[in-house]
C-alpha cells in the first residue's frame, strides 16, 4: 500500500511539474506583453473580473514575471484619482488597457485613440458612447458586456415569489451604462405586469437611504451591474433584511453576499472573455472590427440563508434548477 501511495504521489507531482513547465515553456515562446488593468473601485465582483483576465492570459501563454508585465491600478471610487491614473497609464504606453467599469472606459476613451482599450464589465457600451456599433465598434475599443437576459431574470423572481407586484430599481446617476440597464429593467418589468419605482443615487452613501425609502413601497428590489450600488450593497442588505424585502441582483457575487436569487453570469468569465479579445488583437485583428461579446453561460443561483431569513418558500420543482451559493 505504501508503495502504491508513493507511486500516486510522485506521479501526480510529475504531472503538475509537467503542466507548469508547459505553461512556462509556452510563455517563453511569447513576446513580451505589457498591459494595464484599471478598475474603479474594490469590490469582490470587480476583483473577480480582474483575476479572470490574468488567469486567461496565463492559460494563453502569458505568465507574469516571464513575458507579462501588469500595471494594476484602482481608483477606489475617486474620480480625480482616476484621471491621474489614466494620465499615468497612457504616458507609460502599454500594449493594451483593460478598463473595468464604464467610468474607467470613458476616462481612457478621452485620453487615447491609439492604445487598444478592452472593456470588461460594461453593461451597455453603445448607450455609454464607447462604441459606434456593437458588431463593429470602430476606433480603439471593444470588449465584453455583462448584460443578462432581464426577462428571464424577472421571470425567475416571479416564480420564487409570485406575490411580488411592485419592484424597486436602484441605479447610479453617474454611470451611463448603469442608467441604461435600469431603464431597460423598468421596461421589461412593466411588460411582465409589475409596477416599478426607479430610484437613482448620486453616490454610494445614498444607497442605504434610498433602500430604506423603497422598502416601505415595494415588494422586492432589483440591482443591476452597477458599481456604485455594488460598493454599498452590504449597507443596502441591512435595510432590506430588516424590512423583510428581498433583493434580486444580476450578479452572482451579490447573491452570495445576501441577495435572494438571480439568473446570473460569473464575473470571472467576463475577465476570461476580455482576455480572449486581447488574444485576437495580439494575433493581428483590428480591435475596431471585433464585435462586443457577451458571456454565454448563465446559471440560476440562490442564497439559502437569505431565503430562510425572509421566510421564502421556493417551489420544489424550481429548487432542482437552482445552485446554492450563499451557505446553509
Amino acid at each position: 500500500m505504501k508503495t502504491l501511495i508513493k507511486f500516486i504521489f510522485f506521479s501526480s507531482l510529475a504531472m503538475l511539474t509537467a503542466n507548469f513547465q508547459n505553461v512556462e515553456g509556452a510563455a517563453q515562446n511569447k513576446e513580451e506583453l505589457e498591459i494595464a488593468i484599471v478598475q474603479l473601485v474594490s469590490h469582490p465582483s470587480l476583483n473577480d473580473i480582474h483575476q479572470g483576465i490574468v488567469d486567461q492570459l496565463q492559460a494563453s501563454g502569458y505568465q507574469e514575471g516571464v513575458n507579462l508585465s501588469i500595471n494594476q491600478q484602482n481608483a477606489e471610487g475617486d474620480m480625480s484619482l482616476l484621471q491621474t491614473i489614466s494620465d499615468q497609464v497612457v504616458n507609460d504606453q502599454p500594449d493594451l488597457i483593460f478598463a473595468i467599469t464604464t467610468p474607467v472606459a470613458q476616462t481612457f476613451q478621452e485620453k487615447t485613440q491609439e492604445i487598444p482599450i478592452i472593456l470588461a464589465g460594461i453593461t451597455d457600451p453603445l448607450t455609454a458612447g464607447l462604441v459606434d456599433n456593437l458588431d463593429r465598434p470602430g476606433q480603439n475599443i471593444s470588449g465584453v458586456s455583462d448584460q443578462v437576459p432581464l426577462e428571464e431574470h424577472f421571470q425567475l423572481m416571479k416564480e420564487i415569489q409570485p406575490e411580488i407586484k411592485k419592484l424597486g430599481i436602484i441605479y447610479s446617476t453617474s454611470d451611463e451604462s448603469g442608467r441604461s440597464d435600469a431603464e431597460k429593467a423598468k421596461e421589461v418589468a412593466q411588460s411582465l405586469g409589475l409596477k416599478v419605482e426607479l430610484e437613482g443615487v448620486a453616490q454610494a452613501i445614498d444607497v442605504q437611504m434610498v433602500g430604506l425609502q423603497l422598502a416601505g413601497q415595494v415588494d422586492a428590489i432589483y440591482v443591476g451591474a452597477d458599481n456604485t450600488v455594488a460598493s454599498a450593497f452590504e449597507a443596502l442588505l441591512d435595510v432590506t433584511e430588516d424590512s423583510g424585502i428581498g433583493i434580486y441582483p444580476s450578479i452572482d457575487m451579490m447573491v452570495s453576499q445576501g441577495g435572494v436569487a438571480a439568473l446570473a453570469i460569473n464575473q470571472a468569465e467576463i475577465g476570461h472573455e476580455a482576455a480572449l479579445v486581447a488574444i485576437k488583437i495580439l494575433e493581428g485583428q483590428k480591435i475596431g472590427d471585433i464585435p462586443i461579446s457577451y458571456v454565454k453561460t448563465k446559471y440560476k443561483v440562490y442564497n439559502a440563508k437569505t431565503v430562510e431569513k425572509l421566510d421564502i418558500t421556493i417551489p420544489k420543482y424550481l429548487l432542482k434548477s437552482l445552485n446554492e451559493i450563499g451557505g446553509e
